[in-house]
């Protein structure tokens, strides 16, 4: 999808599906690299939202809990695998915490987006909502069906087969807090929780610092302590 489809979608569909939601600048992810349709795994190397690309080493997933049916697990959303499904959040509630494994994420991508939302079907409203600090919700931030990007990617295997797989894009400035008021960029959150009753989790990816760059920030404070000492 061109840049300024994308732009125009964005435009378009922004329209709450619940009274009460608020919406935001949601958009859809334009493309990603991870593997050719029909011969998975799907592991993904890298998202495109306009013209903007993030590359695996720059994401990372978090501990999804809630509960799939048929006997899947919402942990599928754990990996960077794009066939992994856990199919129907039945609960209505899928939470992702421990990104990167840590207690908290903070925004170190400026103004692109932040978060990467991938499901099977493409055709699944549902609403978003930070998990601030001491386990409080934001206000929950609507998200149309019809906001969902191709992948380019289809479902293989029993479950889901052949649905196409779609995904999403936001940033931490989308999200509001508890009072409605648009999140600022040094927000510090716990985790993000989505609610949909229908959406099938494929992944959910956040953008966090790159490995080696953190291990330079811990050589670096290490010096700093020697040098002190």
């Amino acid at each position: 999808m061109k840049a300024n489809a994308c732009l125009a979608l964005a435009v378009v569909v922004f329209v709450p599906f619940a009274a009460g939601m608020t919406t935001a600048a949601i958009e859809p992810v334009t493309s990603v690299k991870a593997g050719k349709n029909g011969s998975p795994p799907y592991i993904l190397q890298s998202v495109t939202v306009r013209d903007y690309t993030v590359t695996r080493e720059f994401l990372a997933t978090g501990i999804s809990t809630g509960s799939a049916l048929l006997g899947t697990s919402i942990r599928k959303a754990d990996d960077f695998d794009l066939n992994s499904v856990a199919t129907r959040n039945h609960s209505g509630i899928w939470r992702v915490t421990q990104i990167g494994g840590k207690a908290t994420w903070h925004d170190t991508n400026g103004d692109e987006p932040d978060f990467f939302i991938f499901e099977a079907g493409m055709n699944d409203a549902l609403s978003l909502q930070a998990i601030l600090p001491g386990g409080v919700l934001g206000k929950a931030v609507s998200v149309p069906e019809a906001t969902w990007g191709k992948t380019g990617l289809a479902r293989i295997g029993l479950l889901n087969i052949g649905q196409p797989i779609g995904g999403i894009a936001f940033a931490i400035t989308d999200l509001l807090d508890s009072s409605g008021m648009p999140l600022g960029s040094k927000t510090v959150i716990e985790g993000i929780q989505i609610n949909s009753g229908d959406v099938d989790p494929v992944s959910f990816l956040a953008v966090v610092p790159e490995p080696a760059t953190l291990a330079i920030l811990g050589l670096g404070i290490l010096v700093l302590r020697y040098r002190r000492s």
